[in-house]
């Protein structure tokens, strides 16, 4: 009888390792045998949200930079955005190789698709966007449980944040991501996103791209009620505390803020993005 039992057990628990297909950010069905449990990942943003989706135990290699969690430094690195190492990759047999969409090159996927190894485009561009791939990923690797607890406090988190400031005063905001040349965050950057969900209004929205090249005379023409940038050398935002006809310099609001995961699109951006609403709500209260 108890042998019985065990098989019927066994039997009942076989669908957990069945075959599990899961649509991609190119819109791809991927299906697998069963759940992945060796996994590549070639972006820092897909191997953070890896760990959010209990999968970072699967995770047998990385690409350069992936550095959140902690854990994610000790995972051996197969290359970056420009070159991959696609002997090491083959000789770590992984189930799915999991490639940024919008970031890892076409020639390089082409390589790994030689190497008839399931790819899986991802891809976040929104802050709406990371709840989303936590969950996908999950279902890729078996974890369901962790990943949907997981994305369902982000989602939480994010929705007090923008309970706590959708009343308050909208202050335009100057983002530099770069000085020479002069760079910033459009409308496709999560930047942009997170600025907006503090109350705040990109002044270059209505560009397209992510992180596109603006000039000086540009900026001050659109007169921001702040300047910030995260992290970097605090002197490139020296020009800007001196624009004496700048709304953000008469006021302090020129600011440099301490927010390293503010570009990473993936769930540990949620630290920065409660820093960036605190610093803005700061220059908020200093703007007439």
């Amino acid at each position: 009888m108890i042998h019985r039992l065990a098989l019927l057990a066994l039997f009942l628990a076989a669908p957990a390792m069945a075959a599990v297909s899961v649509t991609d950010d190119a819109g791809r069905t991927v299906t697998l045998p069963a759940p992945a449990h060796r996994i590549i990942s070639l972006a820092p943003n897909i191997t953070d949200t890896l760990y959010a989706a209990g999968a970072g135990s699967f995770v047998v290699g990385t690409s350069r930079f992936s550095e959140h969690p902690d854990a994610a430094r000790r995972i051996p690195v197969v290359g970056d955005a420009t070159m991959l190492d696609l002997e090491r990759i083959v000789a770590l047999r992984p189930d799915v190789i999991l490639v940024w969409k919008s970031g890892t090159p076409a020639a390089q996927v082409e390589k790994l698709a030689r190497l008839g190894i399931p790819i899986y485009y991802a891809e976040t561009t929104r802050l709406a966007d990371i709840p989303m791939a936590t969950r996908r990923f999950g279902q890729l690797a078996g974890t369901a449980p962790v990943a949907n607890a997981n994305a369902n406090a982000f989602v939480q988190a994010l929705d007090g944040l923008r309970r706590s400031y959708a009343g308050k005063k909208r202050v335009t905001v100057f983002f530099q991501i770069w000085d020479r040349p002069l760079m910033t965050v459009g409308r496709a950057q999560m930047i942009s996103d997170a600025l907006d969900l503090c109350g705040g209004q990109n002044i270059f929205d209505d560009l397209s791209q992510a992180a596109p090249t603006v000039g000086r005379e540009a900026v001050l023409a659109r007169r921001p009620d702040v300047v910030m940038t995260a992290g970097g050398n605090g002197d490139s935002l020296d020009a800007w505390a001196h624009a004496a006809s700048l709304p953000a310099a008469r006021n302090g609001n020129v600011m440099v803020i301490d927010a390293p995961t503010l570009a990473l699109p993936s769930p540990s951006i949620l630290p920065s993005v409660r820093t960036l609403c605190m610093k803005l709500d700061e220059a908020r209260k200093r703007t007439p």
